[in-house]
């Protein structure tokens, strides 16, 4: 008997890589595998023997190979082991890379204007009277204000965290940079980003807007990433993609050419 189980087969005790896209066909089309691990290199290990043709995508050792990254439960892969306290991992993503960065989505004006609608519809059809919106800087303010004038809401604050260090870079953990600037108490409070990508910032902004007893609080996003810990309320669609928003396109070039150097 093969030792990877497919998903929904003793998951909770074993360490499961997920497979995107065109990875899927490399293990006869398993969008999940899961394997008896001590680390995550070992079931990246596992994985590769398992399945032969993952020889190009994992080195011998476990790591990935060239043109791929790896994600543990929703962490870089190169930064994961210099974490303290870290539990057993749980959950292993492959990413393409392209040229020495993530695969880039472009979106358009054209498309943010349709996901908003998208956004106004399901939280209309909620039911969910929205009172204050708070956009998550820097990302989030413009399809705060965007979702603000769809629904008719005049009230908009902000908060920002920090997380991401640039394309492809993370910090280790997300942190309150810019406080909430207006009051949400006893108030329908929506909280707006552009991405739910590990999940871990949104979830933060949860927890600080909380703190300010709001009557009741939902979350929306635009994108929601595969492997996101945290699905927000309400949102558009799902990329696994590094997403490259309309109005951070000057930034994104510059990025990009400082990793050439």
């Amino acid at each position: 008997m093969a030792e990877g189980l497919l998903e929904g087969k003793n998951k909770d005790r074993k360490i499961c890589v997920r497979l995107l896209a065109s990875l899927r066909e490399l293990a006869d089309g398993n969008r999940v595998v899961c394997f008896e691990s001590k680390d995550w290199k070992e079931a990246l290990k596992k994985l590769r023997e398992e399945y032969p043709k993952f020889s190009s995508v994992i080195e011998d050792d476990g790591l990935p190979g060239p043109g791929y990254i790896v994600f543990i439960d929703g962490i870089d892969s190169r930064i994961y082991d210099s974490l303290e306290k870290k539990e057993k991992p749980k959950e292993i993503v492959i990413l393409p890379v392209n040229h020495g960065g993530l695969e880039l989505e472009y979106v358009s004006w054209s498309d943010i204007e349709n996901m908003i609608d998208n956004l106004a519809r399901q939280i209309e059809k909620s039911g969910f009277k929205v009172d204050v919106i708070v956009g998550i800087l820097r990302g989030g303010i413009i399809p705060a204000k965007l979702i603000s004038d769809e629904l008719g809401v005049e009230d908009i604050g902000v908060i920002e965290i920090k997380f991401y260090k640039g394309i492809g870079e993370r910090g280790h953990k997300p942190y309150l940079r810019q406080p909430l600037t207006l009051s949400v108490k006893e108030k329908n409070v929506l909280i707006v980003d552009d991405v739910s990508d590990t999940g871990l910032t949104l979830n933060l902004a949860v927890n600080v807007v909380n703190l300010y007893s709001p009557k009741k609080l939902r979350t929306a996003t635009l994108y929601i990433k595969p492997w996101t810990k945290m699905i927000p309320d309400y949102y558009s669609k799902i990329s696994d993609k590094w997403i490259v928003f309309p109005w951070e396109k000057k930034e994104v070039s510059r990025e990009i050419e400082h990793h050439k150097k």
